[in-house]
């Protein structure tokens, strides 16, 4: 199993309620279960991995869809407490401060950074990583490659809710998850199975704060799904 952050209990040194950890549990101990989390990880970033990987009789994917967040092009260092250097500098706080006056020193962050990210992207300065014309091509590589080292992948496409993004990142994001989705039914087949995430999962109590991340009850919803794909094969 290959993942990003969304398939872990996020920044949390106790994985045993991840989703991922809750199925290997119940697998008998015969099997070989290798769980690898990547934070930030990518179709291109996933390349590497499955290159050194040897052969197996299941892949199981769970990709996020961070390259449809936009990103600012300004590399300008800490400003106004936003790290312009990260790739994670504009991303809401994933947990909620027990001091009042915590949250609300946070809330007026979220606020600063949002006419921010409003301002870089009219000055044509926040933008998504790559063309949505390149992501059939990584998809198909990723796949290609998977399928040298596996006969039976399983593709879980995270989703994040987005009540607490911009209007712009909203927009960017749909398209390319639409887009994602869109070329994954390409390659559905008895030996292909893509889990996407039903109407009914996203709700703010299966994440964490930051809509993204998923919460304990997340975790064991999908749980539910992965396991429901896993017994097909």
């Amino acid at each position: 199993m290959l993942g990003s952050s969304a398939a872990s209990s996020f920044k949390s040194e106790d994985q045993s309620k991840s989703w991922p950890l809750l199925l290997k549990n119940e697998l008998p101990e015969e099997i070989y279960f290798n769980v690898r989390i990547r934070s930030g990880l990518t179709l291109v970033r996933s390349i590497p991995e499955l290159v050194q990987d040897d052969l197996v009789d299941l892949f199981i994917f769970h990709f996020g869809t961070a390259i449809g967040w936009p990103n600012s092009v300004v590399k300008q260092g800490i400003l106004f407490g936003v790290n312009f250097t990260s790739e994670f500098g504009f991303h809401q706080s994933a947990f909620r401060s027990l001091n009042r006056s915590s949250r609300l020193k946070a809330k007026l962050r979220a606020i600063l950074r949002n006419s921010i990210k409003y301002a870089l992207f009219f000055a044509g300065q926040y933008r998504t990583r790559i063309s949505k014309r390149e992501l059939e091509d990584q998809i198909q590589a990723v796949i290609s490659l998977a399928q040298n080292k596996s006969r039976h992948i399983i593709w879980i496409q995270h989703q994040a809710l987005q009540h607490r993004s911009i209007f712009v990142e909203r927009l960017s994001y749909l398209r390319y998850y639409k887009e994602i989705i869109r070329c994954l039914e390409k390659f559905k087949s008895q030996n292909f199975t893509v889990v996407t995430l039903p109407e009914s999962f996203l709700v703010q109590d299966n994440y964490l704060l930051d809509s993204v991340h998923l919460s304990e009850e997340g975790h064991q919803e999908l749980h539910k799904l992965v396991r429901e794909a896993y017994e097909q094969f």
